[in-house]
């Protein structure tokens, strides 16, 4: 191999290392929100049961959370606005918003027929429209129901 081959080698070895520090450093640049909940069991004597759920924004890039929201057993969503007056909660990297809900938090009544419609998945919406949902929340509504009755 001549010096021109070890320089062209050279240069594509530089190129291709910085396209991936590139791409790596453009997915890191992005909002990534991390939604997980728990169920907390508490004894009868000091309180019911509740589930918390948490919402953590693990990427660089400041997002808004608008709504909190669930889809119910029928398919339908329902969903609530959060924040002061309803213009969502700013999350910065590393930052986190809590939701707190009891067993009556968990149910939806139809306005037009009267039934009551129950939780399936939990989820939160950023300012983008993106639905971020939340983590083993299925699982956790289960356990909660499982622990109320």
């Amino acid at each position: 191999m001549t010096i021109s081959d070890y320089i062209a080698v050279s240069a594509l070895i530089i190129s291709v290392l910085s396209f991936a520090t590139s791409m790596y450093f453009g997915l890191l640049d992005r909002v990534r929100i991390k939604a997980v909940s728990k169920l907390y069991n508490m004894d009868p004597e000091f309180g019911p049961s509740f589930l918390e759920v948490k919402a953590i924004n693990c990427g660089r890039r400041v997002t808004i959370l608008t709504t909190f929201g669930a889809k119910l057993d029928d398919g339908s969503c329902v969903s609530t606005y959060i924040g002061k007056d309803g213009q969502g909660i700013r999350l910065a990297e590393n930052e986190y918003h809590v939701e707190k809900l009891k067993m009556s938090d968990l149910k939806q009544v139809d306005p037009s027929t009267g039934d009551i419609r129950e939780y399936e998945e939990l989820y939160f919406e950023d300012s983008l429209g993106r639905r971020h949902t939340v983590r083993h929340s299925r699982q956790d509504i289960a356990r909660l129901k499982a622990t109320s009755k």
